[in-house]
């Protein structure tokens, strides 16, 4: 497999690229995870101002082991502040406008502040098709800073401090897809404190702790 390549987008806040964080076959079988998943019309918090079109599935923390081993090894993400990953897909027409990725300060009793969003592409979107992740507040070479979708390449930003403030220069949104494609992403939050899975029932991280350090066995890490 072609290693993991690290790339800086922005300095300041941090937004990096990760390409090849997934094999191709491992962003195929992702899509299977949504069978064993729990399906809504994707949402946000609650009072939150920004619209979004697209469905998500909520999945068991023990069906994404190759997301965890990753994050974890590569990434130095401990398991314990991981949210529980979700799988989304936005068809033509849909979109996700300008939002922050922070915890309102009225909900931070499950974890506390989100620091850091990994979010995967698992379909390649041309251009031209919309779907990209844009900061609007963010540029490279003088141009918008816009992450286009590539399949198995993963995306990782800050949307707070480590000391739990937000960091209010991450607006993002997901770009409407203007094509007859459909884009399919994995996302996952991490937290500044322990967070416990509320989404589907039954759901836990640390019982997916011995999958996953069996997954990093099997990818060949050393931890």
């Amino acid at each position: 497999n072609d290693p993991m390549k690290l790339k800086l987008l922005h300095k300041s806040p941090p937004v990096l690229c990760i390409e090849n964080f997934f094999t191709s076959q491992e962003c195929t079988s992702m899509k299977d995870v949504t069978k064993n998943a729990h399906e809504v019309n994707s949402a946000t918090f609650t009072g939150a101002l920004s619209t979004r079109t697209s469905t998500s599935w909520f999945c068991h923390f023990k069906d994404m082991a190759a997301l965890l081993a990753k994050a974890n090894v590569a990434l130095n993400i401990p398991l314990e502040t991981m949210e529980e990953p979700q799988i989304v897909r936005y068809q033509k027409g849909q979109e996700f406008s300008w939002h922050y990725d922070e915890v309102p300060p009225t909900q931070l009793e499950n974890g506390g502040q989100r620091l850091a969003t990994l979010l995967v592409y698992l379909t390649d979107i041309p251009e031209e098709c919309g779907g990209g992740t844009a900061f609007r507040d963010l540029t490279i070479d003088g141009k918008p800073l816009v992450m286009n979708p590539k399949k198995g390449s993963a995306l990782l930003f800050f949307p707070a401090f480590r000391d739990g403030r937000p960091d209010d220069r991450t607006l993002h949104r997901s770009e409407a897809m203007v094509c007859d494609t459909e884009k399919w992403i994995v996302q996952m939050w991490v937290h500044k404190e322990a967070y416990s899975a509320v989404l589907p029932d039954g759901n836990s991280n640390e019982a997916a702790r011995q999958i996953m350090e069996d997954a990093i066995s099997q990818l060949g890490y050393e931890q």
